[in-house]
């Protein structure tokens, strides 16, 4: 999923901030957010919790998904 992600990243750069999260040296973060499963993607606005995304996708899916979350 690294490229799909980088690929929205990239594509999206003036509208979405997409970052990653390492688990190993964060252990406390994903039981915070309820993350049960890799990759999951939880998407923020203004600081809150908007959407989760679970499992991979084309990046096409990713996308709209993000941004349905987002409205």
């Amino acid at each position: 999923m690294k490229p799909t992600v980088d690929a929205v990243a990239s594509e999206h750069r003036d509208s979405l901030i997409i970052t990653r999260l390492d688990i190993d040296r964060n252990p406390k973060t994903p039981s915070k957010y309820d993350v049960r499963a890799i990759p999951t993607y939880i998407i923020f606005r203004d600081g809150e919790v908007v959407g989760k995304i679970v499992g991979g996708m084309p990046k096409a899916a990713l996308v709209h998904r993000i941004f349905d979350a987002l409205e």
